[in-house]
């Protein structure tokens, strides 16, 4: 496994020195993690077979493994750190209209893909498995992460990963030359008035970080004679870990067969009552929020790495066809949600808030971020902040989602499961319009 992580630390090493010596890349926002993974493709099991990636006895690439592990880690941290800073009711009034906004999007692109897929499935691609459904969604709302925890969870389907990295894959692409065009046409239009072009993109998102701009990663929150720091956080971080994975035999025995209990769900309670059970004790404020940040953000590079390096080529060109026509709904679904429910939802500062939630819709929460800093160049808008407490709600929501998805799936419910996300998307979207409509 070391080694294995060796590799793709130079290849991370490699492609961001090249990402810094090719402009075009940093111009069009390519993470170093994706370009290391393209390269661990080219020249990995998946390519030409030149680097000494471990393999297991029957000759399979050992590298198929790591996505499960690092998507269970990450969201060991999701929670950690967190520490109430306003009341309920007070946090609830500032994030309501993202909170229901963010999670009927998410929960309508379920919907919609899965009512499509399923008409599809029985009338034109009638040699797909009903799994391939749900792979859409999980790569464009979910990212790399989410996509390998489905794969996963669906053993059964080999193809599974491959084409869940696709579809994430694409979703990137789709994030950031979409999202670029969303953003010309939305100075056309008069939508935002900030200048935002490509100059601001690439100025926003140098590969190096010039002196003044170079911050702190984090607060040295434990006292260094007794423990490092960041071995303290990291410490955290493995022990949710494995304690999610010890409780995992147990908690699947009590469940029904056909309910799917993914690890990365348990992991992400269990990290929300150790920060609960230190906060209770005063220890709360030893654990920084943004050294978990960093060794989150850490986790998710060397997925993307792996889950690129992972993709069964042969599996993708098999399901071309269908890989396309489905992206090309996904995009659709977030394009037509950004412009029809947003304005009415956050009035005349709405794009802001879309263009963040388009990029999160088809690619990662970064890219959502990468595209709100081009439009909102003074960070005068409170959608980072108000997203920021909405996750709280969001994430345990998300949790449960992938979960009924994974059940419905094993029940074959989907058409049924399907329907009821998207009534259950337009009661939270109806709930937003409603509530702006009344504060205005």
């Amino acid at each position: 496994m070391l080694s294995d992580f060796a590799l793709i630390s130079v290849l991370l090493i490699a492609a961001h020195l090249l990402r810094a010596a090719v402009p075009v890349l940093s111009r069009f926002l390519m993470p170093t993690s994706m370009i290391a993974g393209v390269l661990a493709l080219a020249l990995g099991p998946g390519g030409y077979d030149l680097l000494p990636f471990a393999r297991d006895a029957a000759g399979k690439a050992s590298l198929l493994a790591y996505p499960g592990i690092l998507i269970t880690l990450l969201f060991a941290t999701l929670l950690l750190g967190h520490r109430p800073t306003m009341g309920l009711k007070a946090g609830w009034h500032a994030s309501s209209s993202s909170f229901l906004y963010n999670m009927a999007s998410e929960v309508m692109q379920y919907g919609i893909v899965i009512c499509l897929g399923v008409a599809l499935l029985s009338t034109v691609f009638v040699d797909l498995r009903p799994e391939f459904i749900v792979m859409l969604p999980s790569g464009f709302a979910g990212g790399h992460g989410t996509a390998a925890l489905f794969a996963d969870a669906l053993p059964d389907w080999e193809a599974a990963r491959s084409v869940g990295f696709t579809f994430a894959t694409i979703g990137i692409l789709f994030a950031v030359f979409g999202g670029l065009a969303i953003i010309n046409l939305a100075r056309r239009r008069g939508w935002v008035k900030t200048p935002s072009d490509s100059t601001t993109i690439a100025a926003t998102h140098s590969t190096f970080l010039p002196r003044e701009s170079q911050e702190s990663i984090g607060r040295a929150t434990v006292n260094g004679m007794a423990l490092d720091a960041l071995a303290w956080h990291v410490a955290l971080v493995l022990g949710v870990y494995g304690a999610a994975m010890a409780c995992m035999p147990t908690l699947r025995e009590w469940l029904p067969v056909n309910f799917v209990l993914p690890a990365f769900g348990v992991a992400m309670v269990l990290g929300g009552l150790t920060q609960s059970a230190l906060n209770a004790v005063r220890l709360g404020e030893y654990v920084d929020q943004q050294v978990i940040n960093r060794i989150g953000g850490l986790l998710a590079d060397y997925l993307v790495a792996f889950g690129i390096a992972s993709i069964n080529v042969q599996i993708v060109l098999d399901y071309a066809i269908p890989i396309m026509v489905f992206s090309l709904i996904g995009l659709a679904i977030c394009v037509s949600w950004m412009l029809i429910v947003a304005p009415r939802v956050f009035g005349e500062r709405w794009f802001e808030s879309a263009i963040f939630t388009y990029g999160w819709n088809t690619g990662t929460i970064a890219f959502g971020v990468a595209l709100l800093r081009v439009v909102d160049t003074r960070k005068d808008s409170r959608v980072l902040s108000d997203y920021g407490i909405a996750f709280i709600a969001i994430g345990p929501m998300e949790a449960l989602l992938y979960t009924i998805v994974l059940t419905a799936l094993g029940t074959g419910q989907l058409l049924t499961l399907g329907i009821a996300l998207i009534a259950i998307a337009l009661t939270l979207a109806a709930l937003a319009i409603w509530r702006a409509r009344r504060v205005r």
